[in-house]
Protein backbone atom coordinates (compact mmCIF):
# COMPACT_ATOMS: atom_id res chain seq x y z
CA UNK A 1 0.00 0.00 0.00
CA UNK A 2 1.43 3.27 -1.03
CA UNK A 3 0.81 6.59 0.81
CA UNK A 4 -1.62 7.30 -2.26
CA UNK A 5 -3.39 4.42 -1.51
CA UNK A 6 -3.64 4.55 2.22
CA UNK A 7 -5.51 7.45 2.56
CA UNK A 8 -2.77 9.30 4.84
CA UNK A 9 -1.85 12.84 3.27
CA UNK A 10 1.52 13.66 3.15
CA UNK A 11 1.40 15.91 5.96
CA UNK A 12 -0.27 13.24 8.10
CA UNK A 13 2.76 10.46 7.07
CA UNK A 14 5.44 13.42 8.11
CA UNK A 15 3.57 13.99 11.65
CA UNK A 16 3.16 10.57 12.24
CA UNK A 17 6.93 10.41 11.32
CA UNK A 18 8.33 13.17 13.10
CA UNK A 19 9.60 14.50 9.40
CA UNK A 20 8.91 17.60 7.53
CA UNK A 21 6.02 17.55 4.76
CA UNK A 22 9.24 18.56 2.25
CA UNK A 23 10.95 15.37 3.38
CA UNK A 24 8.35 13.11 2.19
CA UNK A 25 7.58 14.95 -0.67
CA UNK A 26 11.39 13.97 -1.82
CA UNK A 27 10.79 10.56 -1.26
CA UNK A 28 7.77 10.84 -2.71
CA UNK A 29 9.43 12.07 -5.82
CA UNK A 30 12.05 9.82 -5.59
CA UNK A 31 14.99 12.75 -5.09
CA UNK A 32 15.45 11.30 -1.53
CA UNK A 33 15.25 8.28 0.50
CA UNK A 34 14.15 7.84 4.17
CA UNK A 35 16.37 7.12 7.27
CA UNK A 36 15.85 3.46 8.39
CA UNK A 37 14.56 4.90 11.36
CA UNK A 38 12.14 6.40 8.88
CA UNK A 39 11.85 3.67 7.29
CA UNK A 40 10.79 1.56 9.75
CA UNK A 41 7.87 3.80 11.03
CA UNK A 42 6.80 4.18 7.55
CA UNK A 43 6.50 0.52 7.10
CA UNK A 44 4.27 0.20 10.56
CA UNK A 45 2.36 3.45 9.32
CA UNK A 46 1.48 1.50 6.35
CA UNK A 47 1.31 -1.93 7.27
CA UNK A 48 3.93 -2.97 4.84
CA UNK A 49 7.38 -4.71 5.16
CA UNK A 50 10.76 -2.16 4.98
CA UNK A 51 11.88 -4.65 1.94
CA UNK A 52 8.42 -3.52 0.24
CA UNK A 53 9.25 -0.24 0.57
CA UNK A 54 12.49 -0.45 -1.55
CA UNK A 55 10.92 -2.83 -4.24
CA UNK A 56 11.35 -6.38 -2.43
CA UNK A 57 8.87 -8.67 -0.90
CA UNK A 58 4.93 -8.22 -1.37
CA UNK A 59 3.58 -6.14 1.77
CA UNK A 60 1.52 -7.55 4.63
CA UNK A 61 -1.25 -9.60 4.12
CA UNK A 62 -1.21 -8.04 0.33
CA UNK A 63 -0.13 -9.66 -3.05
CA UNK A 64 0.91 -7.61 -5.60
CA UNK A 65 2.34 -7.05 -8.77
CA UNK A 66 6.28 -6.00 -8.80
CA UNK A 67 5.30 -2.91 -11.00
CA UNK A 68 2.79 -1.93 -8.18
CA UNK A 69 6.07 -1.28 -6.10
CA UNK A 70 8.27 0.58 -7.73
CA UNK A 71 7.25 3.62 -6.57
CA UNK A 72 6.11 2.23 -3.24
CA UNK A 73 6.10 5.60 -1.03
CA UNK A 74 4.53 7.65 -3.77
Amino acid sequence: MTIKRSGLSSGRVARSLGVTEGDVALWRAGITLPRTADCRRLSELLHVEIAWLNGGSKSVGESERRSDRVNAIA
